[in-house]
């Protein structure tokens, strides 16, 4: 029997913005808070963040099929459920719900929230949860066998990524950022979420100042006491970035601070990224979608991220579906 201490959960994000009920929350929400404010990300409201084309399905079927070493699989959501998970599926996988109340409990004055940055932050509080575990957007999928070993090393976190150099982000640099994330959305419908200056952020946060440990879009290792101690610490700083229902450029990822608080103690192992995919249905023309899928239906991938699968056409989406039931089963 495996004790709690080398258990490993997985903790996905999810939200149905559909859901009639989700939907009339998050618009009386807009309605009485000031979507003008300058520090509010363009995109932070975009009905895009809430959208719910499945990938939850395809990214749990994947840890169930390609990770069966994972303990317990907890979804985080507002008073919500996937529609495919039946209570037959979620007891033989150990699949929990958690929802948002769960993890804000002393904190409920920041419900409800419509921002996936304040919920990463509390989501270490969830009830149980295993000292190591990994963090999935509900759009990563494993499309591969993957070991504990390519996640911890011990109790290091594996960090797949690179270091970048510091740059500044002054009011002028903040404004053309925000007509650039417009334009881009208007010409094109690529949604920008400033994600270099959010890991920037959080790298600064944890006393890093000339460069910082840039992470892509795979499934993060956390370890649980990091950010339970650094919270403890610095509670001002836990209460802070609980408080904005919509993203704000104001705020740090719990996740990146936490990579580089275990840096910053040896506490992390720094790999180059590999055997990871970004398929994207805003980004992606038609030629390049079919060279990413080869590669994934050849073995040569173990992690991708669909961003925006509601940007791709029609027949596009169904290629990534067939594919994704191919190497799934």
């Amino acid at each position: 029997m495996t004790s709690q201490d080398e258990n490993i959960d997985a903790v996905i994000t999810w939200v149905d913005g559909a859901d009639p009920v989700h939907r009339e929350k998050r618009l009386k929400a807009l309605k009485e808070s000031d979507s003008t404010e300058v520090n509010t990300l363009p995109s932070g409201a975009d009905k895009t963040r809430f959208s719910n084309n499945d990938e939850i399905k395809y990214c749990i079927r994947s840890i169930v099929k390609f990770a069966p070493w994972i303990n317990n699989i907890y979804i985080i959501t507002d008073n919500q459920r996937p529609a495919f998970l039946t209570d037959d599926y979620m007891e033989a996988n150990n699949i929990k719900i958690i929802d948002h109340k769960e993890i804000f409990r002393g904190f409920e004055w920041a419900l409800p929230t419509f921002n996936t940055r304040s919920i990463i932050t509390a989501f270490w509080r969830i009830p149980e949860l295993a000292p190591r575990f990994i963090n999935f957007d509900d759009d990563f999928v494993l499309t591969k066998r993957v070991e504990v070993e390519d996640f911890f090393a011990g109790n290091k976190p594996i960090l797949q990524g690179s270091w970048h150099r510091i740059k500044s982000y002054g009011p002028i640099r903040l404004k053309w950022n925000r007509y650039f994330s417009k334009l881009t959305k208007k010409l094109f419908g690529i949604t920008r979420s400033m994600h270099t200056l959010l890991q920037i952020k959080s790298a600064q946060l944890a006393g890093f100042s000339d460069r910082y440990y840039y992470v892509p879009h795979v499934p993060h290792p956390i370890n649980k006491q990091t950010l339970a101690d650094y919270f403890e610490e610095h509670p001002e700083v836990f209460e802070e970035n609980l408080k904005y229902q919509f993203r704000s450029i104001e705020q740090f990822s719990s996740i990146i601070l936490a990579n580089h608080l275990d840096i910053k103690k040896d506490q992390a192992v720094l790999k180059k990224k590999s055997d990871y995919l970004m398929v994207h249905g805003e980004m992606d023309p038609g030629f390049l979608l079919k060279r990413k899928l080869k590669k994934i239906k050849e073995g040569n991938i173990k992690f991708i991220c669909i961003q925006s699968m509601e940007g791709f056409k029609p027949e596009h989406r169904n290629k990534v579906f067939k594919v994704l039931d191919e190497v799934i089963g």
